[in-house]
C-alpha cells in the first residue's frame, strides 16, 4: 500500500511539473540587471526582454538592481521564487565575485547558468598624448615609471579591472587602478587625459578615429574582423596569456523545475538565433555567442579557474 501511494505521489508530482512547464509563463516575467540603466548589460537585457515577450505573449519587464559588484542583483534572483519568472542577466562577476568578496550575499550554487548570449573582447586604449604607440612601448614605459601608470575601470572586479590586472600580472609591471562608477565616466577621463589606459569594448573605436584616444591591441586569442589592423596583446609582444573579455548569460534560481528551465532555454535560443537580435547585439559592439546549459557551465568553470589565479596573485578584493 505504501509503495502504491508513493508511485501515485510521484506520478502526480511529474504531472504537476509538466503542467507547470506547459503553463509557463503564466504571469509577468522579470529580467534582473545587476547594473545601472544605460550600460551594455541593460541594453542587451532589453533586447531579450522584447524577444521573450513576443514569443511568450506575456509581459517581460527589466529591473535594474545595481551595486556591490553585481551581487545585489544576483542575490535578489537567488532569493526569488524558483518558478522561472525571475531571471538574471549576469556577466563576468558570476565567475569572479566568489573570489573577490569575503562575504557573499548569496551562495553561487544557488544560481544555475542557462545560456550564454553575447561576448566581446577588450581593447587596450590609452590617452592620445601618452608617449607609447604599441604594447611593448607601454610595458617599457610602465617599467621605467613604476607605479606611475594608471588604468581606469568601470569598478572593482569588473571586466576592465580584471583585464588590467591580468595584463599587469603577465607583463610583470606595477599599475595604479582607478575605479569609476561605470564605463562612461572612465572613458571620459581617459579622453580627458586624467588616466593613462583603459580596457574596454569596441564601442570606443569611433573615439580612436577622432583622435581622442589610441587603440593598441585586442585581448582576443586572434585578431578580430571588426578591427583587423589591431594585433592581439600577446601578438604585439611582451606578454603571454592576456586573453580576456566581457560576456553575458542568463541565470535562474537552481531549484527551478527542469522542465521550466528547458522551456526558457528553448525560447532564449529562438530569440538569440533571430537576425534582428544578432544585429542589435552587434550594434552594442558585442558578438552574438550562444552556449547551452552544459557548455555554458563549463565555460564558467574555465573562467573561475583563470580569474581566481589573477585575483590571488594581484591581491584583489572588494571587502
Amino acid at each position: 500500500m505504501y509503495f502504491r501511494r508513493a508511485v501515485v505521489a510521484l506520478a502526480a508530482a511529474c504531472s504537476l511539473g509538466t503542467a507547470a512547464a506547459a503553463d509557463f509563463p503564466d504571469k509577468m516575467v522579470k529580467l534582473i540587471v545587476p547594473f545601472s540603466a544605460g550600460g551594455n548589460t541593460d541594453n542587451l537585457t532589453r533586447i531579450f526582454a522584447e524577444g521573450l515577450a513576443a514569443k511568450w505573449g506575456q509581459t517581460v519587464v527589466v529591473e535594474n538592481k545595481p551595486g556591490a559588484g553585481a551581487t545585489i542583483g544576483a542575490a535578489h534572483v537567488a532569493r526569488s521564487a524558483p518558478d522561472g519568472h525571475t531571471l538574471l542577466l549576469g556577466s563576468v562577476g558570476m565567475a569572479t565575485n566568489q573570489f573577490l568578496f569575503r562575504d557573499m550575499p548569496y551562495e553561487p550554487k544557488s544560481l544555475t547558468p542557462l545560456v550564454l548570449v553575447a561576448q566581446g573582447p577588450n581593447v587596450l586604449f590609452v590617452r592620445p598624448n601618452l608617449p607609447v604607440k604599441s604594447v611593448p612601448e607601454l610595458i617599457k614605459y610602465a617599467k621605467e615609471n613604476p607605479g606611475g601608470i594608471t588604468f581606469a575601470s568601470s569598478g572593482v572586479g569588473t571586466s576592465p579591472h580584471l583585464a588590467a590586472e591580468l595584463f599587469a600580472y603577465r607583463a610583470d609591471i606595477n599599475i595604479i587602478h582607478v575605479p569609476y562608477k561605470g564605463a562612461n565616466p572612465a572613458a571620459n577621463d581617459l579622453m580627458g587625459g586624467q588616466v593613462d589606459a583603459f580596457f574596454s569594448v569596441l564601442n570606443l573605436m569611433p573615439h580612436v578615429e577622432q583622435g581622442r584616444i589610441r587603440a593598441l591591441a585586442v585581448t582576443s586569442e586572434a585578431r578580430i574582423s571588426e578591427v583587423p589592423e589591431l594585433p592581439t596583446v600577446d601578438e604585439a609582444g611582451g606578454t603571454n596569456g592576456v586573453v580576456s573579455g566581457t560576456w553575458f548569460g542568463f541565470f535562474v534560481p537552481s531549484d527551478t523545475p527542469d522542465d521550466v528551465k528547458k522551456k526558457i532555454v528553448e525560447t532564449l535560443h529562438e530569440v538569440a538565433q533571430e537576425k534582428s537580435t544578432q544585429e542589435k547585439i552587434a550594434a552594442l559592439a558585442l558578438s552574438p555567442a550562444y552556449l547551452g546549459p552544459e557548455d555554458f557551465a563549463r565555460f564558467i568553470k574555465r573562467e573561475e579557474d583563470r580569474w581566481s589565479e589573477v585575483i590571488e596573485k594581484q591581491k584583489i578584493s572588494i571587502n
